[in-house]
Protein backbone atom coordinates (compact mmCIF):
# COMPACT_ATOMS: atom_id res chain seq x y z
CA UNK A 1 0.00 0.00 0.00
CA UNK A 2 3.08 2.71 1.19
CA UNK A 3 4.26 1.64 -3.11
CA UNK A 4 1.37 2.58 -4.28
CA UNK A 5 0.55 5.79 -2.16
CA UNK A 6 4.04 6.66 -2.93
CA UNK A 7 3.61 6.60 -6.62
CA UNK A 8 0.47 8.23 -6.67
CA UNK A 9 1.89 11.14 -5.03
CA UNK A 10 4.77 10.83 -7.43
CA UNK A 11 2.26 11.31 -9.93
CA UNK A 12 0.48 14.25 -8.46
CA UNK A 13 3.14 16.57 -8.16
CA UNK A 14 4.74 15.69 -11.36
CA UNK A 15 2.16 16.95 -13.42
CA UNK A 16 1.30 20.10 -10.55
CA UNK A 17 5.06 21.31 -10.78
CA UNK A 18 5.66 20.97 -14.45
CA UNK A 19 6.19 24.35 -16.21
CA UNK A 20 5.26 25.78 -19.58
CA UNK A 21 7.06 28.12 -21.76
CA UNK A 22 4.16 28.08 -24.85
CA UNK A 23 1.15 30.11 -24.57
CA UNK A 24 -1.34 26.95 -24.68
CA UNK A 25 -4.15 28.79 -24.42
CA UNK A 26 -5.92 27.39 -27.38
CA UNK A 27 -5.17 23.89 -26.62
CA UNK A 28 -6.15 24.50 -23.00
CA UNK A 29 -9.42 26.15 -23.82
CA UNK A 30 -10.28 23.08 -26.63
CA UNK A 31 -9.59 20.33 -23.74
CA UNK A 32 -11.98 22.02 -21.70
CA UNK A 33 -15.02 22.69 -24.15
CA UNK A 34 -14.45 18.83 -25.72
CA UNK A 35 -14.71 17.83 -21.68
CA UNK A 36 -17.79 19.94 -21.13
CA UNK A 37 -19.74 17.57 -24.33
CA UNK A 38 -17.81 14.30 -23.47
CA UNK A 39 -16.82 11.68 -21.43
CA UNK A 40 -13.70 10.39 -22.65
CA UNK A 41 -11.05 12.90 -25.00
CA UNK A 42 -7.53 11.75 -26.55
CA UNK A 43 -4.82 13.87 -26.19
CA UNK A 44 -1.99 13.21 -29.33
CA UNK A 45 1.02 14.41 -30.39
CA UNK A 46 4.63 14.06 -30.98
CA UNK A 47 6.94 13.01 -27.94
CA UNK A 48 8.28 16.67 -26.41
CA UNK A 49 5.59 18.50 -27.99
CA UNK A 50 4.55 19.49 -24.94
CA UNK A 51 0.90 17.50 -24.01
CA UNK A 52 2.31 17.10 -20.44
CA UNK A 53 2.64 20.62 -19.89
CA UNK A 54 -0.59 21.06 -21.26
CA UNK A 55 -2.48 18.97 -19.24
CA UNK A 56 -0.65 20.51 -16.29
CA UNK A 57 -1.49 24.18 -16.96
CA UNK A 58 -5.19 23.25 -17.68
CA UNK A 59 -5.74 21.35 -13.78
CA UNK A 60 -3.86 25.00 -12.51
CA UNK A 61 -6.17 27.22 -14.78
CA UNK A 62 -9.15 25.78 -14.34
CA UNK A 63 -8.55 25.17 -10.54
CA UNK A 64 -9.56 21.13 -10.58
CA UNK A 65 -6.39 20.88 -8.56
CA UNK A 66 -8.34 18.18 -5.81
CA UNK A 67 -10.25 16.75 -8.58
CA UNK A 68 -7.82 15.11 -10.00
CA UNK A 69 -5.88 11.89 -10.79
CA UNK A 70 -2.97 11.78 -12.46
CA UNK A 71 -1.00 8.70 -13.79
CA UNK A 72 1.60 8.40 -15.96
CA UNK A 73 3.16 5.18 -16.62
CA UNK A 74 6.61 6.37 -17.38
CA UNK A 75 6.97 7.46 -13.69
CA UNK A 76 6.65 3.79 -12.66
CA UNK A 77 10.18 2.67 -12.57
CA UNK A 78 9.50 -0.09 -10.15
CA UNK A 79 7.08 -1.63 -12.28
CA UNK A 80 4.11 -1.56 -9.45
CA UNK A 81 1.34 -1.04 -12.05
CA UNK A 82 1.17 -4.24 -14.73
CA UNK A 83 -2.42 -4.56 -15.59
CA UNK A 84 -5.77 -2.59 -15.19
CA UNK A 85 -6.34 -4.34 -11.56
CA UNK A 86 -3.16 -2.82 -10.88
CA UNK A 87 -4.11 0.37 -12.44
CA UNK A 88 -7.93 0.50 -10.74
CA UNK A 89 -7.08 -0.52 -7.66
CA UNK A 90 -4.31 2.57 -7.49
CA UNK A 91 -7.29 5.04 -8.77
CA UNK A 92 -9.81 3.45 -6.22
CA UNK A 93 -7.32 4.33 -3.15
CA UNK A 94 -7.30 8.21 -4.29
CA UNK A 95 -11.15 8.06 -4.63
CA UNK A 96 -11.74 6.64 -1.06
CA UNK A 97 -9.23 9.42 0.09
CA UNK A 98 -10.48 11.99 -2.20
CA UNK A 99 -14.00 11.93 -2.92
CA UNK A 100 -13.85 14.90 -4.92
CA UNK A 101 -11.96 13.58 -7.76
CA UNK A 102 -14.10 14.08 -11.48
CA UNK A 103 -11.02 13.98 -13.64
CA UNK A 104 -8.59 10.71 -14.27
CA UNK A 105 -5.68 11.59 -16.60
CA UNK A 106 -3.68 8.63 -17.55
CA UNK A 107 -0.92 8.69 -19.97
CA UNK A 108 1.77 6.39 -21.66
CA UNK A 109 -0.83 3.40 -20.70
CA UNK A 110 -0.32 1.38 -23.78
CA UNK A 111 1.90 -1.13 -21.93
CA UNK A 112 -0.37 -1.82 -19.22
CA UNK A 113 -2.09 -5.29 -19.76
CA UNK A 114 -5.45 -5.16 -20.58
CA UNK A 115 -6.15 -1.87 -20.06
CA UNK A 116 -8.90 -1.27 -22.38
CA UNK A 117 -10.98 -3.00 -19.41
CA UNK A 118 -10.10 -0.12 -17.44
CA UNK A 119 -11.07 2.35 -19.61
CA UNK A 120 -14.37 0.89 -20.58
CA UNK A 121 -15.35 0.80 -16.73
CA UNK A 122 -13.90 4.39 -16.38
CA UNK A 123 -16.15 5.38 -19.60
CA UNK A 124 -19.22 3.64 -17.82
CA UNK A 125 -18.65 5.62 -14.24
CA UNK A 126 -18.68 9.42 -12.99
CA UNK A 127 -15.33 10.55 -14.45
CA UNK A 128 -14.40 12.66 -16.89
CA UNK A 129 -11.52 10.77 -18.65
CA UNK A 130 -8.44 12.24 -19.91
CA UNK A 131 -5.62 9.50 -22.35
CA UNK A 132 -2.72 11.57 -23.42
CA UNK A 133 -0.61 9.46 -25.62
CA UNK A 134 -0.83 8.21 -29.50
CA UNK A 135 -1.25 4.66 -28.88
CA UNK A 136 -4.66 3.99 -27.50
CA UNK A 137 -7.30 4.24 -30.59
CA UNK A 138 -10.97 4.14 -29.50
CA UNK A 139 -14.10 4.21 -31.71
CA UNK A 140 -16.19 7.43 -32.30
CA UNK A 141 -13.30 9.37 -30.57
CA UNK A 142 -11.66 12.05 -31.98
CA UNK A 143 -8.21 13.14 -30.89
CA UNK A 144 -7.23 16.79 -29.69
CA UNK A 145 -3.45 16.29 -31.65
CA UNK A 146 -0.86 18.80 -29.78
CA UNK A 147 0.92 19.84 -33.29
CA UNK A 148 3.72 21.98 -34.03
CA UNK A 149 3.45 26.08 -34.73
CA UNK A 150 5.86 28.31 -36.59
CA UNK A 151 8.04 30.78 -34.24
CA UNK A 152 8.45 34.43 -35.01
CA UNK A 153 12.07 34.08 -36.12
CA UNK A 154 11.57 31.68 -38.84
CA UNK A 155 15.55 31.17 -39.46
CA UNK A 156 15.73 29.06 -36.14
CA UNK A 157 11.91 27.15 -37.19
CA UNK A 158 13.03 26.10 -40.04
CA UNK A 159 16.80 24.29 -39.19
CA UNK A 160 15.91 23.30 -35.65
CA UNK A 161 12.27 23.07 -35.72
CA UNK A 162 10.19 23.58 -32.10
CA UNK A 163 10.35 20.59 -29.85
CA UNK A 164 10.60 21.26 -26.12
CA UNK A 165 12.83 24.13 -25.45
CA UNK A 166 14.45 23.95 -29.00
CA UNK A 167 13.40 27.17 -29.78
CA UNK A 168 14.58 29.14 -26.38
CA UNK A 169 18.02 27.73 -26.57
CA UNK A 170 20.44 30.28 -28.11
CA UNK A 171 23.66 28.23 -28.86
CA UNK A 172 23.63 26.06 -31.85
CA UNK A 173 25.58 23.14 -30.56
CA UNK A 174 23.23 22.97 -27.28
CA UNK A 175 20.38 22.85 -30.28
CA UNK A 176 22.55 20.18 -31.87
CA UNK A 177 22.54 17.94 -29.19
CA UNK A 178 19.44 18.64 -27.62
CA UNK A 179 17.58 17.75 -30.69
CA UNK A 180 19.75 14.33 -31.25
CA UNK A 181 18.76 13.54 -27.68
CA UNK A 182 14.95 13.96 -28.16
CA UNK A 183 15.51 12.16 -31.28
CA UNK A 184 17.16 9.47 -29.56
CA UNK A 185 14.02 8.94 -26.84
CA UNK A 186 11.95 9.15 -30.05
CA UNK A 187 13.58 6.02 -31.47
CA UNK A 188 14.25 4.07 -28.26
CA UNK A 189 11.15 4.40 -26.26
CA UNK A 190 8.29 5.07 -28.87
CA UNK A 191 9.81 3.40 -31.41
CA UNK A 192 12.01 0.22 -30.62
CA UNK A 193 10.25 -0.50 -27.35
CA UNK A 194 6.76 0.75 -27.85
CA UNK A 195 6.18 -0.48 -31.27
CA UNK A 196 9.15 -3.54 -30.58
CA UNK A 197 10.44 -2.87 -34.05
CA UNK A 198 13.15 -5.52 -34.36
CA UNK A 199 15.84 -3.90 -36.10
CA UNK A 200 15.77 0.24 -34.98
CA UNK A 201 19.34 0.80 -37.54
CA UNK A 202 16.85 -0.48 -40.21
CA UNK A 203 14.09 1.59 -39.07
CA UNK A 204 16.76 4.57 -39.01
CA UNK A 205 17.61 3.63 -42.36
CA UNK A 206 14.03 4.48 -43.75
CA UNK A 207 13.05 7.02 -42.03
CA UNK A 208 16.52 8.98 -43.06
CA UNK A 209 15.62 8.33 -46.68
CA UNK A 210 12.11 9.66 -46.08
CA UNK A 211 13.53 12.99 -44.79
CA UNK A 212 15.91 13.36 -48.24
CA UNK A 213 12.75 12.43 -50.82
CA UNK A 214 11.90 15.38 -52.72
CA UNK A 215 8.65 14.19 -54.80
CA UNK A 216 5.62 12.11 -54.60
CA UNK A 217 6.85 8.46 -54.56
CA UNK A 218 4.81 5.09 -54.28
CA UNK A 219 5.71 2.40 -51.70
CA UNK A 220 6.82 0.41 -53.90
CA UNK A 221 9.13 2.69 -55.69
CA UNK A 222 10.25 3.54 -52.28
CA UNK A 223 10.40 0.12 -51.31
CA UNK A 224 12.94 -0.92 -54.48
CA UNK A 225 15.39 1.89 -53.23
CA UNK A 226 15.22 0.46 -49.75
CA UNK A 227 16.01 -2.78 -51.15
CA UNK A 228 19.18 -1.71 -52.90
CA UNK A 229 20.96 -1.41 -49.49
CA UNK A 230 18.98 -3.49 -47.29
CA UNK A 231 17.06 -6.74 -47.83
CA UNK A 232 13.63 -5.70 -46.15
CA UNK A 233 9.67 -7.06 -47.12
CA UNK A 234 7.25 -4.83 -48.60
CA UNK A 235 5.01 -5.42 -45.55
CA UNK A 236 7.70 -4.93 -42.61
CA UNK A 237 8.89 -1.29 -44.51
CA UNK A 238 5.12 -0.04 -44.21
CA UNK A 239 4.62 -1.25 -40.99
CA UNK A 240 7.84 1.18 -39.91
CA UNK A 241 6.39 4.24 -41.76
CA UNK A 242 3.16 3.33 -40.36
CA UNK A 243 4.47 3.24 -36.69
CA UNK A 244 6.41 6.74 -37.62
CA UNK A 245 2.96 7.95 -38.89
CA UNK A 246 1.08 6.85 -35.31
CA UNK A 247 3.48 8.69 -33.21
CA UNK A 248 3.11 11.81 -35.14
CA UNK A 249 6.62 11.88 -36.47
CA UNK A 250 5.67 11.99 -39.98
CA UNK A 251 2.49 12.35 -41.77
CA UNK A 252 1.33 11.02 -45.52
CA UNK A 253 0.23 13.10 -47.99
CA UNK A 254 -2.14 12.49 -50.69
CA UNK A 255 -1.70 13.94 -54.24
CA UNK A 256 -4.14 15.75 -55.67
CA UNK A 257 -4.80 16.22 -59.50
CA UNK A 258 -6.53 19.80 -60.64
CA UNK A 259 -7.77 18.34 -64.47
CA UNK A 260 -9.85 15.42 -62.70
CA UNK A 261 -10.39 16.85 -59.67
CA UNK A 262 -9.44 13.29 -57.77
CA UNK A 263 -7.34 12.48 -54.83
CA UNK A 264 -4.64 9.91 -56.62
CA UNK A 265 -3.77 7.11 -54.66
CA UNK A 266 -0.83 5.60 -56.22
CA UNK A 267 1.57 8.15 -54.98
CA UNK A 268 2.15 10.11 -51.85
CA UNK A 269 4.85 12.16 -50.25
CA UNK A 270 5.61 12.47 -46.77
CA UNK A 271 6.28 15.74 -44.42
CA UNK A 272 8.00 15.69 -40.27
CA UNK A 273 5.62 17.02 -37.46
CA UNK A 274 9.27 19.43 -37.01
CA UNK A 275 11.75 20.57 -38.78
CA UNK A 276 14.87 19.88 -36.35
CA UNK A 277 13.69 16.15 -36.55
CA UNK A 278 13.76 15.69 -39.94
CA UNK A 279 17.03 17.54 -40.11
CA UNK A 280 18.52 15.96 -37.55
CA UNK A 281 18.10 12.72 -39.20
CA UNK A 282 20.67 13.57 -41.40
CA UNK A 283 23.21 15.50 -39.27
CA UNK A 284 21.57 19.05 -39.72
CA UNK A 285 22.47 18.86 -43.92
CA UNK A 286 19.04 19.65 -45.63
CA UNK A 287 18.91 21.70 -48.39
CA UNK A 288 16.83 25.09 -47.55
CA UNK A 289 14.44 24.33 -50.34
CA UNK A 290 13.09 21.02 -48.51
CA UNK A 291 13.41 22.81 -44.78
CA UNK A 292 11.35 25.42 -46.26
CA UNK A 293 8.68 23.05 -47.58
CA UNK A 294 8.51 21.37 -44.46
CA UNK A 295 8.03 24.60 -42.54
CA UNK A 296 4.96 25.23 -44.54
CA UNK A 297 3.68 21.89 -43.66
CA UNK A 298 3.75 22.45 -40.35
CA UNK A 299 1.99 26.11 -40.66
CA UNK A 300 -0.86 24.41 -42.53
CA UNK A 301 -1.01 21.35 -40.26
CA UNK A 302 -1.09 23.74 -37.14
CA UNK A 303 -4.10 25.40 -38.48
CA UNK A 304 -5.75 22.14 -39.13
CA UNK A 305 -6.11 22.57 -43.18
CA UNK A 306 -6.68 19.12 -44.58
CA UNK A 307 -3.61 19.06 -46.80
CA UNK A 308 -2.49 17.42 -50.56
CA UNK A 309 0.46 17.83 -52.79
CA UNK A 310 -0.97 18.72 -56.12
CA UNK A 311 -0.64 18.54 -60.23
CA UNK A 312 -2.26 20.63 -62.59
CA UNK A 313 -1.38 18.66 -66.18
CA UNK A 314 2.66 18.72 -65.62
CA UNK A 315 3.02 21.64 -63.22
CA UNK A 316 3.47 20.09 -59.70
CA UNK A 317 2.20 22.50 -56.75
CA UNK A 318 3.75 21.87 -53.74
CA UNK A 319 0.19 22.41 -51.53
CA UNK A 320 -3.21 22.61 -52.39
CA UNK A 321 -5.02 22.99 -48.55
CA UNK A 322 -8.66 23.16 -47.47
CA UNK A 323 -10.52 23.91 -44.37
CA UNK A 324 -14.33 24.13 -43.91
CA UNK A 325 -15.17 26.25 -47.36
CA UNK A 326 -11.88 28.11 -47.60
CA UNK A 327 -9.13 26.62 -50.28
CA UNK A 328 -5.69 27.70 -50.77
CA UNK A 329 -2.53 26.80 -53.03
CA UNK A 330 0.88 27.63 -51.54
CA UNK A 331 3.93 27.19 -53.74
CA UNK A 332 7.34 27.46 -53.27
CA UNK A 333 9.21 28.81 -56.02
CA UNK A 334 13.17 27.95 -57.02
CA UNK A 335 13.27 29.98 -59.39
CA UNK A 336 15.20 33.51 -59.16
CA UNK A 337 15.03 35.37 -62.44
CA UNK A 338 11.69 36.85 -62.61
CA UNK A 339 10.86 35.70 -66.00
CA UNK A 340 10.79 32.33 -64.76
CA UNK A 341 9.08 33.56 -61.91
CA UNK A 342 6.08 35.05 -64.28
CA UNK A 343 6.02 31.19 -66.06
CA UNK A 344 5.44 30.01 -62.25
CA UNK A 345 2.53 32.71 -61.45
CA UNK A 346 0.75 31.79 -65.02
CA UNK A 347 0.92 28.07 -64.33
CA UNK A 348 -0.89 28.87 -61.28
CA UNK A 349 -3.22 31.14 -63.02
CA UNK A 350 -4.54 28.37 -64.87
CA UNK A 351 -5.45 26.22 -62.09
CA UNK A 352 -9.44 26.90 -62.02
CA UNK A 353 -11.66 27.60 -58.82
CA UNK A 354 -11.93 29.92 -55.91
CA UNK A 355 -8.56 29.64 -54.28
CA UNK A 356 -6.17 31.95 -52.88
CA UNK A 357 -2.84 31.10 -54.22
CA UNK A 358 0.53 32.02 -52.77
CA UNK A 359 4.00 31.83 -54.52
CA UNK A 360 6.71 31.94 -51.64
CA UNK A 361 9.97 33.55 -53.07
CA UNK A 362 13.18 34.83 -51.14
CA UNK A 363 13.22 38.31 -49.71
CA UNK A 364 16.14 39.39 -52.14
CA UNK A 365 13.88 38.35 -54.82
CA UNK A 366 10.95 40.36 -53.76
CA UNK A 367 13.18 43.50 -53.40
CA UNK A 368 13.72 43.45 -57.13
CA UNK A 369 10.37 43.10 -58.15
CA UNK A 370 7.75 46.47 -58.87
CA UNK A 371 4.76 44.04 -58.23
CA UNK A 372 3.73 41.39 -56.19
CA UNK A 373 0.13 40.25 -56.87
CA UNK A 374 -1.40 38.79 -59.82
CA UNK A 375 -5.49 38.37 -59.78
CA UNK A 376 -5.52 35.73 -57.15
CA UNK A 377 -1.63 35.12 -57.20
CA UNK A 378 0.50 36.71 -54.57
CA UNK A 379 4.27 36.56 -54.42
CA UNK A 380 5.03 36.59 -50.38
CA UNK A 381 8.03 35.79 -48.09
CA UNK A 382 7.82 32.80 -45.72
CA UNK A 383 7.50 35.02 -42.99
CA UNK A 384 4.67 37.32 -45.01
CA UNK A 385 2.70 33.83 -45.35
CA UNK A 386 3.06 33.51 -41.36
CA UNK A 387 1.65 36.59 -40.58
CA UNK A 388 -0.93 36.19 -42.80
CA UNK A 389 -2.15 33.18 -40.99
CA UNK A 390 -1.84 34.76 -37.68
CA UNK A 391 -3.95 37.89 -38.88
CA UNK A 392 -6.30 36.80 -41.54
CA UNK A 393 -7.09 32.84 -41.91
Amino acid sequence: MSKIIELINKNKNHIIDIKSIKDNSNYIKSIVNKLNKEKIIIISGIKNIGKTQIIGEMIKKTKIESKFFYFNHNLDNENIIKNDIDLKNMINIEVNFNKNIKYIFLQNISKIENIKDLIIYLYKSDFKVILIGNDIKIPNIEEIEIKNNVNDDIEKDIIYGNLGKTYYLNNTNFKKEYINLIKDNILLNQIFCLKSVKNINLYNLIITKLAFLEKDISLREFHRDIEKVNNISLVTMMDYIDFSIQEKIIKRIEFFDFKTNNIKVNKSRYYFCDNGFRNCLINFSLSRQLLLENIVFVLLNYNNYDIYTGINGVFEINFYAKKDKQEIIVHISKQKDINNIKKEIRKLQKIRGDIKKYLIIEKETKYNLKETTFGEVEMVTIEELIKKFRTSF
